[in-house]
């Protein structure tokens, strides 16, 4: 599926394995699972950790809540997160894990907020992140991508909206996912417990899981494209 001139290391085309095997369009998403080191997982009850980040959390929204209210509310009603069924807050059958978050801007858009998920948190000196591959950097290099732009005559460049939450997560590893979050951003309320259900900003693979996604979605849809165009996105992918 990836190009072969895509210098990659054992652990990079683990990743590529996992999701070769894994991935299928499901709705008009693709379904992709985390690329996890080993199978079981082994992870401890980190839920005291992800209550106390989010007693702190809870003192910055009092003074400034509108915005990272709205932004984390925005993400439950796209359906990116679900509560988790009462009959499966204490599954058996499954490893959970919980997230911190928190809200951020980028420089280039100072309006528009973002919820990260803190993979990298650690409980008994144990991360999310740790146990998952990052998989390959399937970026393309700038020089290539104009270079490219020269070879027909037409180039279009766009920008995919919330690019992590286009590609699900496989249902069996969303309560590694989980997170603790006010019912309807009411802070009076008791906290109760979500999932994510697509990918998302903090988790070390993401990027390398989207990429993947947009060379599937190139592959799938290569006797659709158009002709003479060359088509370039926003994040360096060309096809």
């Amino acid at each position: 599926m990836i190009s072969d001139d895509k210098a990659m290391s054992v652990n990079d085309k683990k990743a590529i394995e996992c999701w070769d095997e894994s991935s299928r369009m499901i709705y008009g998403h693709y379904d992709m699972t985390i690329p996890f080191k080993v199978r079981p997982l082994d992870l401890p009850n980190n839920r005291s950790v992800a209550e106390r980040r989010l007693a702190l959390l809870r003192k910055k929204l009092v003074a400034d809540s509108s915005r990272s209210q709205r932004s984390m509310e925005e993400m439950i009603d796209k359906g990116y997160a679900v509560k988790v069924p009462d009959d499966e807050l204490q599954r058996s059958d499954a490893t959970v894990w919980y997230l911190p978050n928190h809200s951020v801007t980028s420089e280039h858009k100072p309006d528009k907020l973002r919820v990260v998920f803190d993979c990298a948190a650690k409980f008994k000196n144990v991360s999310l992140n740790e146990h998952v591959l990052q998989g390959p950097d399937l970026t393309d290099k700038l020089v290539g991508v104009l270079m490219r732009c020269r070879q027909d005559s037409i180039a279009i460049m766009a920008d995919i909206e919330s690019m992590f939450h286009q590609f699900q997560v496989t249902p069996r590893d969303r309560d590694v996912l989980r997170f603790l979050w006010w019912p309807g951003g009411d802070l009076c309320r008791v906290p109760e417990e979500y999932r994510m259900t697509v990918h998302l900003c903090g988790g070390v693979w993401s990027p390398s899981c989207a990429n993947y996604a947009l060379w599937c979605t190139a592959e799938d849809n290569q006797a659709e494209s158009l002709p003479k165009m060359s088509l370039v996105v926003s994040n360096g992918i060309s096809m």
